[in-house]
């Protein structure tokens, strides 16, 4: 995930929990997550958004889960992008 922190006042850390708690709500079981920072963007597409916070959350769900969590996050401001690989 890519986290968009603009707009965002608490800390990071109350926003990683908000999205572990959205996707076990979705029925994933979070096993790690790994917060690796600030990273600039190789291809900056907005100007005033050049780096995000990348988020990685390894999970074990249903086959369905994905399609779920895409649709929780899908109107929330704070989500950039979402990538969900099956592994």
């Amino acid at each position: 995930m890519i986290l968009d922190t603009r707009n965002y006042q608490d800390s990071v850390d109350a926003l990683v929990e908000a999205v572990k708690a959205k996707m076990v709500e979705a029925g994933a079981d979070i096993r790690e997550v790994v917060n690796k920072g600030q990273l600039k963007f190789q291809r900056v597409t907005d100007r005033k958004f050049p780096a995000g916070l990348y988020l990685q959350v390894s999970f074990d769900a249903p086959t369905t889960a994905p399609e779920k969590i895409r649709s929780k996050f899908s109107l929330d401001a704070t989500i950039n992008r979402i990538l969900i690989e099956h592994a």
